[in-house]
């Protein structure tokens, strides 16, 4: 047998593999949620805080000083937990301190976990620079829509280590996986987004200075990419815009960004297969 035949029947194999794996990834995901309900399990909220460690993310440098990304989600997504652990919600983050942690890692987490949402906080960056473009936006995976959405994840999907990079092989499994998550879980993050920019813009709404909603979207981030429950990644801000950095480094502004977050996930649990879901749905655009 000759290497290109070779290589064509181990991609068939892993292919066959990943859909029968798929496939009782799903049955065992069932059992489990069946299993929760007998056991009154709380709802699992994974919190992951965007970069860490030697990833700083966006980083403003002024004239007192600097502040990075790491920093900030950090802070956020701490305040969320508590928020949402005052309600009773279970909470794990995938990190509590400055530390590095990998994309693949972080939804990893999540899918042990058996995870029943996964949220990526994280600051935006108006990469044009100036500074005049602000506002919070709430991002599912799927293919960009525009030029913007794309530098935007390829600036997020940059800290990939070299072997989290797959072989062509591997791709092909990878974007099979991919799309079976996403018909599986694409409405519901699609109904937790609205939910969180809803809430976040009602939140916020009383703060001054106040941010802008720029609204539901939608990239191919890495980091959402293994989920096997329904994720979003949460941009809270731009950090190189004065009204957005003003809100996110007081401490009422995180704690209102993290309510709104929590406000969120609870409004998205209790409305789940109700009437008012498949409204929020209809009614929440996505760009």
């Amino acid at each position: 047998m000759n290497a290109r035949r070779k290589s064509s029947t181990l991609t068939i194999s892993l292919v066959t593999f990943s859909i029968v794996l798929v496939w009782a990834v799903a049955g065992a995901s069932r059992a489990m949620a069946a299993m929760d309900i007998l056991l009154k399990r709380p709802f699992r909220v994974v919190i992951d805080p965007g970069h860490g460690g030697s990833d700083h993310g966006t980083i403003y440098r002024g004239a007192k000083g600097s502040v990075s990304e790491k920093e900030i989600t950090l802070k956020l997504a701490k305040q969320a937990a508590k928020q949402l652990r005052a309600q009773g919600y279970s909470v794990i983050l995938t990190r509590e301190s400055d530390r590095d942690i990998s994309l693949p890692a972080r939804t990893a987490l999540a899918n042990k976990l058996g995870a029943d949402v996964f949220l990526s906080i994280h600051m935006n960056s108006d990469l044009r620079g100036g500074g005049s473009v602000s506002g919070f936006e709430t991002y599912i995976l799927n293919n960009a829509t525009d030029a913007t959405s794309r530098r935007l994840a390829q600036l997020e999907n940059s800290v990939l280590e070299p072997e989290d990079t797959a072989s062509p092989e591997q791709a092909d499994v990878a974007l099979i996986l991919k799309d079976l998550r996403l018909d599986a879980n694409l409405s519901e993050s699609k109904r937790l987004a609205c939910a969180l920019q809803s809430q976040l813009s009602s939140a916020v709404s009383g703060v001054r200075p106040a941010s802008r909603n720029r609204g539901v979207k939608q990239a191919l981030f890495y980091v959402l990419l293994g989920a096997d429950m329904p994720s979003v990644l949460v941009e809270a801000g731009f950090l190189n815009s004065a009204r957005d950095r003003s809100l996110v480094l007081s401490t009422e502004g995180q704690r209102t960004i993290s309510l709104g977050i929590a406000q969120a996930v609870d409004s998205y649990r209790k409305s789940k297969g109700s009437a008012h879901a498949s409204a929020t749905l209809n009614r929440c655009k996505v760009n």
